[in-house]
C-alpha cells in the first residue's frame, strides 16, 4: 500500500520539486518504508511506500528497461504471479519479485486495457509513456485504492488523497456545495463528487488517457457491477449445490491469494459472520499463527469480543490452528484525541461513527508487527447482509402503490434523513435543494430501474456503498500505515453472487439473508456465530456525544468563524441543535 502523486504539465514553473516534496509529504503515512520521484520536462511522479512485497527490490517509481514507461502504483495484485508465468512463456525478463514490474512489463507487452482485464487485485496506477507524452491512470474495479484529479488551467494533478493535491497550492479548497449538502442529506457524497468544486474522484472500473495536459477528457469505464450483471444473468445460477461449490472455490482462492505477503498478515474478527468465514477457511486451509484482533468495548452495549473469543477457540481446537486473539479495548476518552487527526486524514466529513473504532484496531495491530490485515467487508452487499435489504424488498411495493418513486426510495432508503432538521439547517443558502442532492448516484438509479429491485438494490450497493466503506478502510489503514485486503472483493465472486438467483442469497421461505454465506459456513464455523443476529461494528459516538469532552469538542467546532456551520449553514439552527 502506498501514495501516488503526479502533476502533468507544460509550464516548466509548476514542476517545482520544493513544492512536489512538500505535496509528497502529506501522505507519509501511505507509505513510511520508501519514497521515491521521477522528473522530466513535462511531468512530476512520486511516490511514498509501504513495503510488501520483495522489499528490497520494488522501489517506485519504476522505469521500463528501455525507459519508455514510467509507472507509480498503489495497491497489490493478487494474480500476479499466474501472469507474471504467462509474460515469461513469452520470454519477458524481469529484475525483481514484486508486482509493480508485473504491471509494468504486462502493459509493455499487451497495452493498457488489455492489461486492465488481466489483473485481479486492488490498485490505483499511473503510466508515463514518454515516447508518446501520454498519461495513462486507472482504478481497480470495485474501487478499494483511491485515486482523485484536478484540471487547472495550466496543470492536470493526480493523488491518492486530496491533501497532497491541495498541498501543491495550484487547486483552490473551494467548497462543493452540492457535495457538502448531499453529504447532509445522506451522509455520504457519492459518485466522482468530492467536497471540493475543483477536485474530482477516479470512478472504481474506470481509467483516464491524456496527451495533454489541457486535453478535454472523461473517465473511461473498463469494467461495471451492472454490464457483467447483466452479462451473467443470461445463466443465473439456481441450483443450491452447484452455487456452494462455486462460491465457495472462489472465496477459498481469494482468501489465499490475499495472504500473500513478504510481511506478517493478521485478521480482522469481529465475532460476526463474514469476518468469522475469512478466519474459519484460512484456519482450515492450514495457516497456522495468526494474530487476530477484536474491538472489546466498556462504554457501548455493542460488544463482540465474546464471539471472537468462542470462534477463536472453535478453530484451534478444530483445526490446531494457534491462532492468537488479541481483544482491544478503547476508552472513550481516546475519541476525542483521535478525531481532529483522522478528519484531516479522510481529507472529507467521517462518513462512519466506527472509523475511529477501525483506526484503533488498525494501531494496535501494528503494535504486534502487523503491516497487513485481512477483513470481511463486502459481504453484506454482495450477499444480502443488512436487514434494510429485506425490509424494503418486503414493503417496498405498498410505498410505491401508495405513491413512493422506486428511485427515490432506493436513493433516500425511505426517506432523507432528518428532513426537516436538513432543510432548516441548509436554509436559504440552497434554494434547489433536491438537485443537489440528486447527484450521480441518482442518475444511475434512473438509468437502472428495468433491473429486478432487489438485484438492483444490491448492484446499487455494490457500486456505492462500498464506495464509502472503501473509502474508510483504505484511509484508517493507511493513518496507521496499515494494508486492509477485503477477500469478499474479489472483481470474480462478485461477478457469480450477482448471477445468483435472489433466493439463493435471500431466502424468503426461512427468511434469511446470507442463504448461501451461511449454508458454506456451516464446514467452517460455529453454528451460533452464524445464526446470530447482525451488529454494527462498535463506536463509542453516542457516548463520547453525551460526555462533556463530546460537547466542548462540538461547540468550539459551531462557534468557529471558519466552520462550515457559519459560512454554509443556518448557525443559529445548527447551534440549537447541539444544545438539545
Amino acid at each position: 500500500m502506498c501514495g501516488v502523486l503526479g502533476i502533468y504539465s507544460l509550464d516548466s514553473s509548476i514542476l517545482d520539486s520544493s513544492r512536489f516534496n512538500a505535496s509528497l509529504g502529506t501522505m507519509r503515512h501511505r507509505g513510511p518504508d520508501d519514497s521515491g520521484f521521477y522528473q522530466d520536462d513535462k511531468l512530476f511522479l512520486g511516490h511514498t511506500r509501504l513495503s510488501i512485497l520483495d522489499i528490497q527490490q520494488g522501489r517506485q517509481p519504476m522505469t521500463s528497461q528501455d525507459k519508455r514507461f514510467v509507472i507509480a502504483y498503489n495497491g497489490e495484485i493478487y494474480n500476479y504471479l499466474d501472469i507474471r508465468n504467462q509474460l515469461e512463456k513469452l520470454d519477458v525478463q524481469f529484475n525483481s519479485h514484486s508486482d509493480t514490474e508485473v504491471i509494468l512489463k504486462c502493459f509493455e507487452q499487451f497495452g493498457p486495457t488489455d492489461t486492465l482485464d488481466r489483473i485481479e487485485g486492488m490498485f490505483a496506477f499511473a503510466v508515463w509513456d514518454k515516447h508518446q507524452k501520454q498519461l495513462f491512470i486507472a482504478r481497480d474495479r470495485m474501487g478499494e485504492k483511491p485515486m482523485y484529479y484536478a484540471m487547472v488551467s495550466n496543470a492536470f494533478i493526480f493523488s491518492s488523497e486530496i491533501k497532497a493535491i491541495l498541498k501543491t497550492g495550484l487547486v483552490s479548497d473551494d467548497v462543493n456545495e452540492d457535495g457538502l449538502y448531499e453529504y447532509f442529506c445522506r451522509t455520504k457524497i457519492a459518485g466522482s463528487r468530492t467536497l471540493f468544486r475543483h477536485i474530482s474522484e477516479l470512478n472504481p472500473g474506470h481509467y483516464l488517457m491524456l496527451k495533454h495536459p489541457k486535453d478535454n477528457f472523461e473517465q473511461q469505464r473498463y469494467w461495471d457491477v451492472v454490464s457483467q450483471y447483466m452479462i451473467t444473468k443470461e445463466n443465473t445460477i439456481s441450483n443450491e449445490s452447484y452455487a456452494i461449490d462455486k462460491v465457495e472455490d472462489i472465496l477459498l482462492s481469494s482468501m489465499r491469494s490475499r495472504m500473500l505477503s513478504d510481511v506478517p498478515v493478521g485478521l480482522l474478527t469481529s465475532g460476526g459472520i463474514d469476518s468469522s468465514l475469512v478466519a474459519g477457511m484460512l484456519s482450515q486451509s492450514g495457516y497456522k499463527g495468526l494474530q487476530c484482533f477484536s474491538a472489546g468495548n466498556n462504554n457501548n452495549e455493542i460488544d463482540e469480543s465474546p464471539f471472537a473469543e468462542r470462534l477463536i477457540d472453535y478453530l484451534n481446537a478444530k483445526n490446531e490452528s494457534n491462532f492468537q486473539l488479541n481483544v482491544i479495548k478503547k476508552d472513550v476518552s481516546s475519541f476525542l484525541s483521535m478525531v481532529e487527526h483522522l478528519t484531516y486524514v479522510y481529507d472529507e466529513p467521517l462518513q462512519f461513527n466506527n472509523s475511529v473504532a477501525m483506526y484503533y484496531l488498525c494501531m494496535e495491530s501494528k503494535k504486534h508487527g502487523i503491516k497487513v490485515l485481512l477483513s470481511g467487508e463486502g459481504a453484506d452487499e454482495l450477499f444480502c447482509g443488512y436487514d434494510r435489504y429485506e425490509r424494503m424488498y418486503l414493503t417496498a411495493a405498498n410505498q410505491i402503490e401508495a405513491g413512493k418513486s422506486l428511485v427515490d426510495l432506493l436513493y433516500y432508503g425511505g426517506g432523507i434523513n432528518n428532513t426537516t432538521l436538513v432543510l432548516e439547517m441548509c436554509g436559504k443558502a440552497y434554494r434547489h435543494y433536491g438537485e443537489c442532492v440528486r447527484g450521480e448516484s441518482y442518475d444511475w438509479l434512473e438509468k437502472n430501474t428495468d433491473i429486478p429491485m432487489m438485484d438492483l438494490i444490491l448492484l446499487y450497493d455494490q457500486r456505492y456503498r462500498l464506495q464509502f466503506l472503501n473509502q474508510r478502510q483504505d484511509r484508517m489503514g493507511m493513518a496507521a500505515s496499515i494494508e486492509l485486503r477485503q477477500p469478499f472483493l474479489n472483481f470474480e465472486l462478485v461477478t457469480v453472487a450477482n448471477s445468483l438467483s435472489i433466493d439463493l442469497r435471500f431466502n424468503q421461505e426461512v427468511r434469511q439473508r446470507k442463504y448461501i454465506l451461511k449454508k458454506i459456513s456451516e464446514k467452517y464455523i460455529p453454528q451460533e456465530i452464524i445464526d446470530r443476529p447482525k451488529t454494527g461494528f462498535p463506536s463509542d459516538l453516542g457516548v463520547w456525544l453525551r460526555g462533556a469532552n463530546g460537547y466542548s469538542i462540538l461547540s468550539s467546532l459551531v462557534n468557529d468563524s471558519n466552520s462550515i456551520s457559519r459560512n454554509y449553514l443556518d448557525y443559529d439552527v445548527v447551534k440549537d441543535t447541539i444544545e438539545l
